[in-house]
């Protein structure tokens, strides 16, 4: 019987094999990175991208998640870290701030989105993102905000890339996106009248009331730039500005979340969306946290639901419809 060679150098090669499928990746933090100046504002990331002895995973790119808060359009700012349910599967993660109130705004605050993904994209190489696995995700606010950009064509009017991104597309491959409003016309008219008299009987709006929770109105007057839709300019932008408007074919695969007895987005804005986009053909999910506020999703097997949609639209290598 021939006697095999101790190989020590394939030994070792096996060993590291082993600790790496067995050991969660290292991430590198990178923290307010300027990803956009529009009008001479600066909008940041912070990002959060798989390494390996402090080198990117350049040899095989990684997918990426853009990751975008919530908080009304008015408040807010990026995660601190990575989720873990997103870690455990080595996904690189930016979390993106955007212009918010009166600085912000519709269309800007899906603008500035839109350029985080060209960013990403520009920038791939130095994150060792795959290009052709980008998605977006976010609740509430960055919730619709996901689904703006993951819906709208990329000849959206919201002002385009800014001179830096020219060239690079803002479409993506996946989103998950809980507790949105996906019709701001029908959100308006979801909130209570924000319209008050004086004791002289002059009429004038009130502020924002947090005893109501869904108080679009003084909201929506601020974030719309003053237009309501009271009139037919405003109806028209409202509309525009609606997920459900971009109902087409060839969207890239959606999850989307509501919570029964939301107080904040009432009337299951996202089955609503779901409904609409199935009809047309699309890849689309959705999930019914029961009896489920204004929160992340929950229930029994949502973990295993939210992670089967992860591994065939991010995990899995597979030639995009769009790049």
């Amino acid at each position: 019987m021939k006697q095999k060679l101790f190989n020590p150098i394939l030994l070792l090669f096996m060993l590291l094999a082993q600790l790496n499928q067995a050991s969660p990746a290292v991430y590198q933090k990178d923290y307010q990175v300027v990803y956009s100046k529009p009008d001479g504002q600066e909008v940041y990331l912070n990002a959060f991208y798989p390494v390996i002895n402090g080198n990117n995973i350049n040899t095989k790119p990684v997918p990426a998640i853009i990751d975008i808060h919530g908080g009304w359009f008015i408040g807010g700012e990026p995660a601190r870290d990575i989720p873990p349910f997103l870690a455990e599967k080595g996904i690189a993660v930016f979390s993106i701030s955007y212009r918010l109130g009166a600085n912000g705004g519709f269309p800007q605050n899906i603008r500035d989105c839109r350029n985080a993904v060209r960013f990403i994209k520009k920038h791939a190489a130095k994150y060792g993102i795959d290009t052709t696995r980008i998605g977006v995700m976010g609740g509430s606010a960055g919730g619709y905000l996901s689904l703006m950009v993951a819906q709208v064509p990329e000849n959206f009017d919201d002002g385009g890339p800014t001179p830096e991104l020219v060239g690079y597309t803002a479409n993506v491959h996946s989103c998950f996106s809980y507790i949105a409003p996906t019709d701001m016309l029908r959100f308006w008219y979801q909130g209570p009248d924000d319209i008050q008299k004086d004791e002289n009987g002059t009429l004038f709006y009130r502020p924002v009331n947090d005893a109501y929770p869904n108080d679009s109105r003084p909201r929506f007057r601020l974030l719309f730039h003053g237009l309501t839709p009271e009139t037919a300019a405003g109806t028209a932008l409202y509309k525009k500005l609606s997920p459900l408007h971009y109902i087409r074919k060839n969207i890239c695969p959606i999850l989307l979340c509501d919570g029964d007895i939301d107080p904040i987005v009432p009337g299951l804005h996202g089955k609503i969306l779901y409904e609409k986009l199935k009809a047309n053909g699309n890849d689309v999910s959705y999930w019914l946290t029961e009896l489920g506020g204004h929160q992340f999703p929950a229930g029994q097997e949502f973990e295993e639901y939210l992670m089967h949609f992860l591994n065939r639209t991010l995990l899995q290598k597979k030639t995009p419809r769009n790049k």
